[in-house]
């Protein structure tokens, strides 16, 4: 028996088959692009990501020389806030609007002076800032005001994983994780949010159905079938956001770990046993998820510029190195990790703030952005591309100390994503941290949560802990040095002295 975990992502999607070990059978992979018509608009085209989702799906079963037919389930993991207003036959209307899209700053502003952030927070759980204009309900609004033919045609109002069921299995479902992303969903009742439906004037009928993760929906289609490669009569699975199945598949399943999933962007969670809620999670950005596991939640913050600023270098700064990486078939992101790691600790005091589409938690801040800072004629290549490493690692930091203050434990990080492949980045982390880091044996985490849950909903495993037992084992361990947590407390101090003199400059800006 397979399971297929699919992971969409913002930039590429992943789909990977395993076995009831958690082990790897078979995996894809496709890119797609982001588009950006204008400079605050960030937009994915829903045919380029089907496209990319039914070749990844057909290329994983070609890869593996799989039986499809052994492929029992499918579940799926996505990218949160980014919806997709689909007409009646399930045709989609307007380009989908990313976390990144910030167009509805207006729509933002009009839900803090009419609602309330502390409100809506109180329902929902996500902080709601002006200056970070992310979530699914300000973005429906603006499409309201400036697209209202296209608000007219819209049937519903789908996220990723809903558009995937549909195309799938004809049933448009959401699970409460993804549910709560769009800030629309009473993360306590576990339903759509009467209240701020009815204020911000939207129809609880252009939303779709919400089930909680792990549950069987449906079946795939003969037509997903032809598209797909997998056979027609495939269970389809509820997933998850796809942050909480990644901390699935890291195995958290309770308070303690902590995990950091380095993608596109880098986020930080922990799993909350009892809901811990406080306004100042809210000013910092902090947002409360329904967890993927029944009646757990999930505490989320993020830097919305984590991997991706080396995929930024990699596509501006590294031809060569390309170059070089195809010529041996090797990551190029190996190479450049290989030589930031010739670069001296503190990158010969060359730092970087690594706010490349603002500044996440715990400062929460649009209008920052990416700064080099301490250049001179010393510095090279190598102490640039360590300088993007440890600036993103200050920001984990800073990440674990605001969640620390709350009084939640962070016993270990346990690093998944792209960016969990690096050893030289990987011991960064715990040194910079001062913490014990965990590779797990499956970086890809969020396909590897997606198919637990597939499992769980055939019955294969009782639930999540069985699941983790079975799937979950540590690849390698870094522990922190002394030596090099001294030295880089120096550097990090000076880091967080640079972060609140500069940002000032962006805060009195108009760029």
């Amino acid at each position: 028996m397979y399971l297929m975990g699919l992971d969409v992502g913002t930039t590429g999607c992943k789909a990977v088959i395993f076995n009831l070990e958690g082990r790897i059978v078979s995996s894809a992979y496709r890119e797609y692009n982001l588009y950006h018509r204008r400079i605050e608009w960030s937009e994915l085209n829903p045919d380029e990501v089907w496209n990319a989702i039914r070749e990844t799906i057909r290329a994983s079963i070609k890869n593996g020389k799989v039986n499809p037919r052994r492929i029992e389930a499918l579940s799926t993991s996505v990218l949160g806030e980014a919806f997709i207003p689909i007409d009646r036959n399930g045709n989609w209307l307007y380009w989908s609007m990313t976390t990144f899209d910030a167009r509805a700053k207006e729509q933002t502003r009009w839900l803090e002076e009419n609602l309330g952030a502390d409100e809506i927070y109180r329902i929902t759980g996500q902080p709601l800032m002006s200056s970070m204009p992310i979530y699914t309900l300000p973005k429906i609004k603006w499409l309201r005001e400036n697209e209202p033919e296209i608000y007219k045609r819209t049937y519903m109002f789908l996220c990723w994983e809903d558009y995937i069921n549909l195309k799938l299995c004809g049933r448009p479902v959401i699970d409460y994780s993804l549910a709560t992303r769009t800030m629309m969903f009473d993360i306590k009742r576990k339903r759509w949010a009467e209240d701020i439906l009815e204020a911000a004037g939207i129809d609880e009928n252009l939303l779709p159905e919400v089930h909680p993760s792990g549950e069987v929906i449906g079946e795939l289609n003969g037509e997903a079938a032809d598209e797909t490669g997998l056979a027609e009569g495939t269970l389809i699975i509820t997933g998850g956001h796809d942050q909480p199945c990644g901390a699935l598949g890291a195995g958290i399943t309770g308070s303690g770990p902590l995990m950091d999933a380095t993608g596109t962007v880098e986020c930080v969670a922990t799993v909350q046993n009892n809901l811990i809620m406080d306004r100042k999670m809210r000013t910092q950005g902090f947002a409360i998820h329904c967890y993927v596991i029944k009646d757990r939640y999930f505490m989320f913050g993020f830097n919305p510029s984590g991997g991706v600023i080396l995929r930024w270098f990699r596509d501006n700064f590294a031809d060569k190195e390309r170059r070089e990486a195809e010529k041996l078939g090797v990551d190029v992101y190996d190479i450049l990790t290989e030589e930031a790691s010739g670069a001296s600790q503190g990158s010969l005091g060359l730092f970087l703030l690594p706010y490349f589409e603002g500044c996440g938690t715990p400062t929460f801040n649009r209008k920052m952005k990416g700064t080099f800072i301490g250049f001179t004629l010393a510095h090279g290549r190598r102490e640039v591309i360590r300088a993007i490493l440890e600036g993103l690692t200050y920001e984990l930091r800073r990440n674990i100390e605001a969640i620390r203050e709350y009084g939640i434990e962070v016993s270990e990080i346990r690093a998944i994503g792209g960016g969990a492949k690096s050893d030289f980045w990987l011991k960064l982390k715990a040194d910079i941290t001062k913490t014990r880091v965990v590779a797990p044996d499956v970086t890809e985490a969020a396909a590897l949560g997606a198919a637990a849950l597939a499992a769980i909903g055939i019955g294969a495993y009782k639930d999540a802990e069985e699941a983790v037992n079975r799937i979950y084992r540590e690849r390698k361990v870094y522990m922190p040095d002394e030596e090099a947590g001294r030295t880089y407390d120096e550097y990090y101090n000076t880091y967080k002295r640079i972060h609140e003199r500069i940002k000032g400059i962006f805060n009195d800006s108009n760029f």
